[in-house]
């Protein structure tokens, strides 16, 4: 599992910055739920593939508990308790971190953070159009390069095996291995369930479509003419697509019928999204309308997604999104002898109270070892404090970037911090 240092972390903490942004744009309200719940909780309907990477073990009590491998259970949890009787639509949102065992590779951390949007209470296209477009938001606000979303609908693939008798076990089996794009296990595994040949042809058919959104549409309507459940729901696919390509020119938009997401609870349109420099998707999610029954709430229609963080901060990086990113410093504040260091600690006080971020020389450093400590800290400026300045008011300022030196007066220092910052220090001086 890893470590965050600090350049690490403020990284993360800006990325987390506009996806909470999103959060309170949109009108979603972040919650919490423990990190640790019961296993049976977390392992419903969250497909064999996770099911295998949970971290799983009893507790002292003899209770089977797990780390949370996923957001979205928890959340349908919520609504199924202390959020049952709580007006509708509710929108709620997290940032939190979750587990998985998987074999670290790219982009696949054993412990990892994702930021959530849960729509909760409306059914409809209008509610999957909300939600995909937080996620198109999301993707064009962090500048991320050739972003894309691929989309399908569950709804297609278990409207046409519901047809032939197939119950929602065998229909999961499918789906599960069309995740994994074992196409050709997937229909064998129908053949052997005694599924029409004209049948496991369609399908073989539908798990090709890849591509536009009006090529796909208009093959698959093609083939879809003698079954009109799946007719309609192909149709509010691309329904909501296109309302998504008319309004996010920079996403590409794309119909992959082939495509199902490795969780079980999905029960509409399911969606991924895409960027440059990274296979796996950076975001993922689609509608749930049975979810929250299951843990005993009333019928809940759900519709939501989830940002992977860490994704995201690894392709933002590759793409050099982070150029110019700095830690922010504080100024460093060096007494020039061991008895002004209370005079030192008082004005580091006044300023920080002031809003100015301050580090002090504790150790009682020369100037010069100082200095270099600066350096090789990054500091932008120091602060010189003398028997001469604690008597005038004043900071002698070092700006380590032009070597050079000047007198400030104390109230003078936060306005000449700000001029900086946008770039008119020279205005300040």
């Amino acid at each position: 599992m890893k470590d965050y240092l600090p350049e690490d972390l403020a990284k993360r903490r800006l990325i987390e910055r506009i996806v909470r942004r999103l959060f309170s744009l949109y009108g979603y309200l972040e919650v919490e739920t423990p990190t640790l719940e019961s296993y049976d909780l977390l392992a419903a309907k969250v497909g064999e593939e996770t099911r295998k990477s949970m971290y799983a073990f009893k507790d002292l009590g003899g209770r089977m508990v797990a780390l949370r491998p996923e957001g979205t259970a928890p959340i349908a949890r919520l609504m199924a308790t202390k959020l049952r009787t709580a007006p509708k639509p509710i929108r709620l949102a997290y940032l939190w971190d979750f587990f998985r065992y998987d074999e670290p590779q790219k982009g696949r951390l054993r412990r990892f953070y994702q930021g959530g949007f849960e729509l909760l209470g409306a059914p409809g296209i209008y509610a999957d159009m909300e939600i995909m477009t937080i996620a198109a938001n999301l993707m064009t606000s962090l500048g991320l390069r050739k972003p894309s979303i691929k989309a399908s609908h569950v709804g297609i693939i278990r409207s046409l095996l519901a047809k032939q008798g197939m119950d929602e076990e065998r229909q999961n089996a499918i789906l599960a291995l069309a995740d994994k794009k074992r196409y050709e296990e997937a229909l064998e595994r129908l053949k052997e369930w005694g599924l029409q040949d004209s049948i496991i042809d369609l399908l073989s058919n539908l798990f090709s479509l890849k591509g536009s959104i009006d090529s796909v549409m208009e093959e698959a309507l093609g083939y879809l003419k003698d079954f009109p459940e799946a007719m309609d729901i192909l149709k509010e696919l691309g329904k909501v697509l296109r309302y998504l390509r008319d309004r996010f020119s920079e996403v590409e938009f794309i119909i992959d019928l082939g495509f199902a997401r490795g969780l079980e609870y999905y029960t509409g349109i399911i969606f991924e999204g895409f960027t440059e420099g990274l296979e796996s998707a950076i975001l993922g999610g689609g509608r749930y309308d049975k979810l929250v029954e299951l843990y005993g709430g009333d019928p809940t229609p759900g519709v939501g997604f989830s940002a992977g963080i860490d994704r995201i901060q690894l392709v933002m990086d590759e793409q050099g999104l982070f150029q110019g990113f700095s830690l922010e410093k504080p100024l460093y504040l060096v007494p020039v002898k061991g008895d002004f260091m209370k005079q030192a600690m008082d004005l580091a006080l006044k300023l920080r109270s002031s809003g100015v971020p301050v580090e002090v020389e504790i150790l009682g450093r020369s100037v010069t070892r100082a200095l270099r400590y600066a350096e090789a800290k990054g500091f932008r400026y120091v602060m010189l404090l003398g028997e001469r300045e604690i008597s005038q008011g004043t900071v002698s300022l070092r700006d380590m970037e032009r070597r050079d030196q000047r007198t400030v007066k104390i109230e003078e220092l936060k306005t000449l911090l700000e001029n900086e910052r946008t770039g008119d220090l020279a205005a300040a001086g």
